[in-house]
């Protein structure tokens, strides 16, 4: 029936090749965030909130196409979701961003670590979307690992909150919290966008 109506009706817009800029941008942005916390003085956080909203307006174009394409190479509610669950990825590091500027906040360990951990997520998931139209099966090679950088984490956070948990300076203990908080926001909708697409990939083969 998918392919009766490729031929009646074809594609207008290539979702996979959308999908595929949108989870490579993501990665550059949490990079930019990633290689920022570990030396400010390399990039100004004006361009690096400017990498943010580029992926964004990716997110708002692949919306509206969504709404314009009569047929889609996939379910166009996992289309949606999964690129929201991208979209929520690179809003909660900009959070990260903001946050700490608005705390003056400096990068300690556990955020530089956090968000290498989160880098390698997104870039694991870049790689996985890259070749969902060709080989859905090697995306699904991708799965595993990427749910590992979640768990990671989700154990930083942890240890973290331990020991912020037992500061003496409750004021810099809300602040870290805050911070670290949004890292693992990030961390939990990556997580759920690598669902949908194990459900895309379970659809695919």
């Amino acid at each position: 029936m998918d392919n009766l109506l490729d031929r009646v009706f074809p594609p207008k817009y290539d979702f996979y090749a959308m999908l595929n800029q949108q989870a490579r941008l993501n990665a550059q942005g949490v990079e930019a965030l990633f290689n920022w916390l570990r030396d400010a003085s390399a990039m100004e956080s004006s361009a690096l909130q400017q990498e943010f909203k580029v992926a964004d307006e990716i997110r708002m174009d692949l919306e509206q196409k969504l709404v314009d394409a009569f047929t889609t190479p996939f379910d166009r509610g996992d289309i949606y979701s999964i690129s929201i669950g991208m979209n929520k990825v690179i809003e909660y590091a900009e959070s990260t961003l903001l946050s700490m500027q608005a705390y003056d906040m400096a990068a300690n360990p556990v955020i530089i670590g956090m968000v290498a951990i989160l880098k390698e997520g997104t870039d694991q998931f870049a790689a996985a979307v890259s070749c969902l139209k060709a080989d859905p099966v090697q995306t699904e090679s991708f799965i595993a690992r990427i749910r590992q950088t979640h768990d990671r984490i989700e154990q930083q956070y942890r240890d973290a909150m331990s020991a912020v948990f037992k500061s003496q300076d409750p004021m810099e203990a809300l602040r870290q919290r805050e911070v670290y908080h949004h890292i693992k926001d990030a961390s939990a909708y990556l997580d759920s966008a690598v669902d949908v697409l194990h459900k895309i990939v379970v659809r695919l083969t």
